[in-house]
């Protein structure tokens, strides 16, 4: 009889994400509230305020390296992970305050900077104040945050049985032409590990604002099965926090009106996700730098912008007018099959973490008999999330009611979260 087994888990590296993820947060806390304060009072002073929070973002930038360097290497490649996220996502925010190139409304206040600052997803504005969230919010990230941890325990869990290459004796990025085209499932193997890892994480990321009423971008708009084209892709579906960073800071101060400037400033935009993927994928590897290849990831990005423009070109000739009805199902396939041959070239830097991750994360396989063989706890994380967003829902219902009897005054519910709930 067959037995479903699951892995032990490595507490000991979870525990040291989590650290650095809490610690963080509240690094973010102080140097958001440090840095609008020095914004407002250097405010008479232009030259003096650039050059003064200019010192203090490249000390943001470089921080995770020091860290690393006094303190590496860490137990987990997640960790160093996580350290070089907070590194992106602090310095393209404190660059928004040097240049005033935010959402309308994140300074307006030192609440809208702090938060807006400190919180890893991009909390949304309106007539300058934060915009509050819908009622059921908590209870449907819960839902999703359920859906994605359980689909990535069974793509963990199918990397781990074939060190994340299926059909493949070594890594595609090793192979001529990348490996193509067999290299292809396991490219999407590891696009799938990507995804889900993100998408879990950045919706952990919404849930605190939402706690509080707050809402949030929606960073994910089902990408690997819902994009019709390339810029649909990477423009309206994928990472849409890290999108709207670049388009903000990159793309509009320089697009223009001309069709020139608009291309100059795309790819400014791509060449500025290369280069921030560099920055992670160094951090992520850095003490074992012999299994990254710089510049593979700002290729990647390169050629997409390529391909981008090649296909916004072809959209009123033939072959995109042609291309434009077919099913979008069909569509999704094509667009599919133009990024995935590129893929090891972003995946290279991010496979070493995948295979730690299969070996410190939580996996599952299939045993004929089971005798003798030791199971660990079974993933309760996602069950739990899927408890405390039952209850949520339970609740939410019950205030709905509440308020179309005139019984109950409107009001935007808190739910407690439950600490197993934090992590993936």
């Amino acid at each position: 009889m067959w037995h479903v087994v699951f892995s032990q888990p490595d507490l000991a590296a979870d525990s040291e994400v989590k650290t650095i993820s809490f610690s963080g947060l509240a690094v973010l806390l102080v140097l958001g509230s440090v840095g609008y304060g020095l914004h407002r009072k250097l405010q008479r002073w232009p030259s003096a305020r650039i050059a003064v929070l200019s010192c203090l973002g490249v000390g943001i930038v470089l921080g995770p390296f020091v860290l690393l360097e006094w303190l590496g290497p860490l137990r987990s490649r997640m960790a160093h992970f996580v350290l070089s996220f907070f590194g992106v996502v602090a310095g393209f925010r404190w660059l928004e305050l040097i240049c005033g190139t935010g959402p309308a409304g994140f300074d307006h206040s030192a609440k809208n900077f702090v938060i807006y600052f400190t919180s890893p997803a991009e909390v949304l504005f309106e007539e300058g104040g934060l915009k509050p969230s819908r009622d059921g919010l908590v209870a449907e990230l819960l839902f999703r945050i359920a859906k994605h941890m359980l689909i990535g325990t069974l793509v963990l869990s199918l990397g781990k049985a074939t060190d994340f290459s299926p059909f493949l004796e070594e890594d595609p990025a090793v192979l001529p032409l990348l490996g193509f085209p067999w290299a292809l499932p396991a490219i999407y193997l590891q696009t799938l590990y990507v995804y889900c890892t993100l998408a879990t994480a950045m919706l952990m990321h919404r849930l605190l604002p939402a706690f509080f009423g707050i809402d949030s971008v929606d960073p994910m708009q089902t990408p690997l099965l819902l994009s019709t084209s390339l810029r649909d892709f990477w423009g309206r579906r994928w990472n849409l926090v890290v999108h709207r960073l670049m388009k903000r800071t990159f793309f509009l101060p320089v697009a223009g009106s001309s069709a020139w400037t608009r291309r100059l400033a795309g790819l400014l935009a791509f060449m500025m996700s290369g280069v921030f993927h560099e920055y992670m994928w160094l951090a992520v590897n850095w003490n074992s730098r012999d299994s990254f290849v710089p510049g593979l990831s700002l290729l990647f990005f390169l050629v997409q912008f390529a391909l981008c423009a090649l296909e916004a070109s072809l959209t009123a000739l033939a072959p995109g007018v042609a291309g434009a009805s077919l099913p979008a199902p069909l569509k999704t396939v094509l667009t599919t099959a133009l990024i995935l041959p590129f893929g090891p070239l972003f995946l290279q830097g991010i496979r070493p973490m995948a295979l730690e991750c299969t070996e410190q994360g939580q996996t599952f396989s299939l045993v004929d008999g089971g005798e003798g063989v030791v199971s660990g706890p079974p993933p309760l994380d996602w069950v739990l999330c899927c408890a405390v967003g039952v209850a949520a829902t339970a609740r939410s219902a019950w205030r709905g009611a509440k308020q179309r009897s005139g019984g109950l005054a409107p009001k935007v519910s808190v739910v407690p979260v439950l600490p197993t709930c934090e992590g993936a």
